[in-house]
């Protein structure tokens, strides 16, 4: 059974986080630290990262969803740095897949400036590898310096291009290629990687397993451009769905404009 219908209107725009509209959002400018110099917060950072953060990682998409990977040898067998582009369909789900995905390195996590706009949570987010995208012209000269230091030490950068949260959507929204523009300038190569639902055989009315299957590194100087880089990482998305089979645990449905609507429209 499927437990919710969800209408929407826009999927490039709309978003079903449970958060939406009802976090005030502070600005990510240049005066934001995405630097942290400071020895306490960067050994509590590294202490809360390996020795609290990665257990329960495993634990939580262990046991609360029954994770599988395929193709994890895509990369391990990287060397350095790296990004990874996924579909965004999970609230704490996703902030967790890429540190586990990309194990044993360093992950970030490019996200929204409401995660760095709760006041005890934004220090946890920073400690955690959480990248908040900047919305001044130097704060996203300080942003990109940032992703490009991080990725020079051989850590991560994980992207979710689609940008806003669809619960259980077993699709592949449409995205730009803005975010391809960090693998191209940095030389480094892009991995896509696609959370897939299958229904549970007993407990149905659980929320389904999760099946997480990883791309084959695209590497920048096979791509013209980022746009050909985008497609590639959007084709194996979108192929990957079908072939898995996506679970629909919940079905989303595009509203139909009503009558009055067009015919306001029209006037």
């Amino acid at each position: 059974m499927i437990d919710r219908t969800i209408y929407y209107t826009d999927e490039e725009n709309e978003d079903f986080a449970a958060t939406h509209g009802r976090i005030r959002t502070r600005s990510v400018d240049e005066h934001y630290r995405y630097r942290r110099k400071n020895p306490v917060f960067r050994l509590f950072s590294f202490l809360l990262y390996r020795l609290v953060a990665l257990p329960l990682i495993f634990l939580y998409l262990k046991f609360r969803f029954g994770l599988r990977v395929k193709n994890r040898r895509a990369v391990r067998r990287l060397h350095g740095g790296y990004f990874l582009y996924g579909n965004h369909t999970q609230y704490v789900a996703d902030a967790f897949l890429p540190a586990y995905l990309s194990f044993p390195r360093r992950t970030n996590i490019v996200t929204s400036a409401d995660a760095v706009s709760i006041p005890v949570v934004r220090q946890l987010v920073a400690m955690l590898g959480g990248i908040p995208l900047a919305c001044t012209v130097h704060g996203r000269m300080a942003f990109l310096q940032t992703v490009e230091e991080r990725t020079a030490r051989g850590q991560v950068v994980a992207i979710y291009p689609e940008a806003h949260i669809w619960p259980y959507y077993n699709g592949i929204r449409p995205f730009s290629d803005a975010s391809f523009c960090y693998p191209m300038r940095t030389g480094l190569p892009a991995v896509g990687f696609v959370v897939t639902y299958h229904r549970r055989r007993l407990f149905c009315h659980l929320p389904p397993l999760i099946t997480v299957t990883l791309s084959d590194p695209v590497f920048p100087e096979t791509c013209t451009d980022r746009k050909e880089m985008r497609d590639r990482i959007y084709t194996f998305m979108c192929e990957t769905v079908r072939r898995e089979d996506s679970y629909a645990f919940r079905k989303y449905r595009k509203k139909e404009r009503t009558k009055s609507h067009d015919c306001n429209s029209c006037q």
